[in-house]
């Protein structure tokens, strides 16, 4: 039967388409921290949808576009209007490619340079995909099923249907590539399980259940899912508890899934892109625009390209080259991706495959997330490279330093301990038996910090105190007044403390977390007043991400970097102004205080976590993933 998209009867048709350690902080050092075919079609009107009647011209590319419904009881829709090499050369000498913008766009190129996504293998739920084309899909083909008949095996070549919805998507993925044929994939190297879910007239939630399934039994590790139904409400008020299900098995068997966004035009993502364990993806055309029918809003993740997407595909049986459009032509785009991401590191987890995906997207839009284009569009290259900065050998668990061994003051940052009543603790060594000596200052609940406030290179106190709003210095490391005090910021506002413009002098700049945009401020505030109007801001990272300062790359400026807890992603950048990271990978715990320091005394900043149920700081000398170099207990 057709019933409407809601919570309580979403049409089952889908259509194609620490104690004593209150707060850890950084003990500064010496200096402290511091040319195309013209594609012929003509569009008709067919049973309520828009098809194309193809041009027969096979020297071309032919234009494609196709129109979606959602139906259950019955109906999905579609969602579109070479042998494993370990990498592939680039630019690969598939004759099309020139054509294939979508790929320049994206950085496949750049991703082409460590991975071909061997190793992983991409379940494409579907229509029927077709391997033998004259260009082909040279991915191994693993464990095929056809979840409407309930039978293992391929579908035959579908001699009826005027566009090959699901070979056009698999070989965005998978195509035959460098084998100076047709077009290019994006990561031919996978291997293929295709699992047909639609037929013609679309397919039922139900099928959509068994596919996802069988994809999960049989080892997937990323399941594309180009189809879906329109919603007028967010997840979980339209969702299906059959497909709801299944999507949270293979969750919880660490399969990465993703889906279409949606054709309808809605500011809802369609449905089952809009449940939290799918990565929905929007389309964007060539000119980085949103195109107007891919569906918006809260649950939409990324957007990646799905306007013109050139790929080797059937018409009525016969093999050819078209270019397709809409969401469906995008979500392919993301799943090689994960692939890819995968590929390099095996050992990740769903939750760190999205967050590289999010992390590394080009933002879009409005800074930040947006119901427009999600975290941004999509950039194979720069989440490729993510991946391989998890890679580094982790090194085994260093056995705590005899005192000094590690580092001491004034060459190299230490740590500092603030309990609950306003002590404080400064170390003079990273080492298993430190010197260290104590003041009191400041008040229950104040935010502590410290920063060479006078450009005599030492580190010295200072403290936020949210109930009035002020900043307080000392310019000593004794117990006392503060020697200044200004007011800071709004409510809610985080202080950074660093050198930002390298006159070694250590300022006050304010994390708005509410915006997710860093103010910076180059001087103090003056005794009493306000803390002065901020040099410029930029956007960076999500509001919900925990700020750290340091000098990453050894300039004498620093910059900011984030945490996310809930991954345990850190990254940051080289430059204060808005972009992706330089740097991302993944460190600590959740639940981790992340600390940047001068550790080593080489010159540049590193990061250490303190660890609230070890009571331990665990330091990085090298800004990778891996074990710490050191650890010593503080409390």
């Amino acid at each position: 039967m057709m019933i409407a998209a809601t919570v309580s009867n979403l049409g089952k048709r889908l259509g194609l388409i620490g104690v004593i350690a209150a707060a850890i902080i950084v003990f500064g050092g010496a200096i402290a921290d511091a040319q195309e075919p013209t594609p012929e079609a003509v569009i008709v009107d067919h049973d309520g949808e828009v098809v194309v009647e193809i041009a027969n011209r096979a020297d071309a590319p032919v234009a494609f576009e196709e129109a979606v419904t959602f139906r259950r009881g019955g109906q999905l829709s579609l969602q579109y209007i070479y042998q494993s090499q370990g990498s592939v050369a680039s630019p690969p000498n598939d004759p099309y490619f020139s054509q294939q913008w979508n790929f320049n766009m994206v950085d496949v190129p750049g991703a082409w340079a460590q991975t071909d996504g061997e190793g992983v293998i991409v379940a494409v739920l579907d229509t029927t995909v077709n391997f033998t084309g004259p260009d082909g899909i040279c991915a191994r083909v693993v464990d095929p099923y056809d979840a409407i008949a309930q039978t293992p095996g391929l579908s035959p070549l579908n001699t009826t249907r005027p566009f090959g919805h699901g070979t056009h998507v698999s070989g965005t993925i998978a195509a035959c590539t460098n084998n100076g044929i047709g077009v290019a994939g994006i990561a031919p190297g996978v291997s293929l399980m295709p699992v047909r879910v639609l037929s013609d007239l679309g397919g039922t939630t139900d099928q959509l259940a068994r596919g996802i399934d069988w994809a999960v039994d049989h080892g997937a590790d990323v399941i594309n899912m180009s189809l879906g139904g329109p919603c007028t409400d967010v997840w979980p008020y339209c969702n299906d508890s059959v497909v709801d299900a299944a999507v949270a098995r293979a969750r919880s068997a660490g399969v990465v899934l993703v889906a279409s966004s949606g054709n309808y035009g809605l500011p809802y993502v369609a449905y089952p892109a809009n449940n939290p364990d799918v990565l929905s993806v929007g389309a964007i055309g060539s000119d980085d625009l949103r195109w107007s029918p891919s569906d918006t809003g809260a649950d939409l993740d990324l957007v990646a390209p799905g306007v013109d997407i050139l790929q080797e595909t059937t018409n009525l049986g016969s093999y050819g080259y078209y270019l397709g459009t809409g969401t469906s032509m995008a979500a392919p785009h993301v799943s090689a991706a994960a692939a890819d991401v995968l590929a390099v590191n095996p050992n990740l987890s769903v939750d760190q495959v999205i967050a590289i995906l999010r992390n590394t997207a080009v933002d879009l839009g409005t800074p930040g997330f947006d119901t427009q284009t999600g975290w941004g569009r999509l950039d194979v290259g720069a989440a490729v490279n993510a991946a391989m900065a998890t890679l580094v050998p982790a090194d085994p668990p260093l056995t705590p330093a005899p005192p000094g061994s590690l580092c001491a003051k004034p060459a190299c940052d230490t740590v500092a301990w603030v309990d609950t009543v306003g002590l404080w603790g400064l170390w003079d060594a990273l080492s298993d038996a430190p010197t260290v000596s104590s003041f009191y200052f400041g008040d229950p609940g104040d935010v502590p910090f410290m920063g060479d406030w006078d450009g005599d290179g030492v580190a010295t106190p200072g403290l936020y105190r949210q109930s009035d709003g002020f900043v307080y210095v000392r310019y000593s490391n004794t117990q006392g007044v503060a020697d200044l005090e200004f007011f800071f910021g709004n409510p809610g506002d985080v202080p950074l403390v660093g050198d930002f413009d390298g006159d070694g002098r250590d300022s006050v700049s304010i994390w708005r977390p509410s915006e997710a945009r860093v103010y910076v401020i180059n001087d103090l505030g003056s005794d009493g007043g306000g803390l002065g109007a901020a040099e410029f801001s930029f956007s960076f990272g999500d509001s919900g991400d925990t700020p750290f300062v340091g000098d990453f790359d050894g300039d004498g400026i620093d910059t900011v970097g984030l945490y996310r807890r809930s991954t345990s992603l850190v990254y940051f950048r080289n430059s204060l102004s808005t972009g992706n990271a330089d740097l991302a990978f993944f460190y600590g715990d959740p639940g981790d205080q992340i600390l940047a320091g001068d550790w080593d005394g080489d010159g540049d900043d590193t990061l250490a976590a303190y660890r609230p149920s070890t009571g331990r700081v665990y330091v990085n000398l090298e800004n990778t993933s891996g074990a710490a170099d050191w650890d010593g207990y503080v409390g």
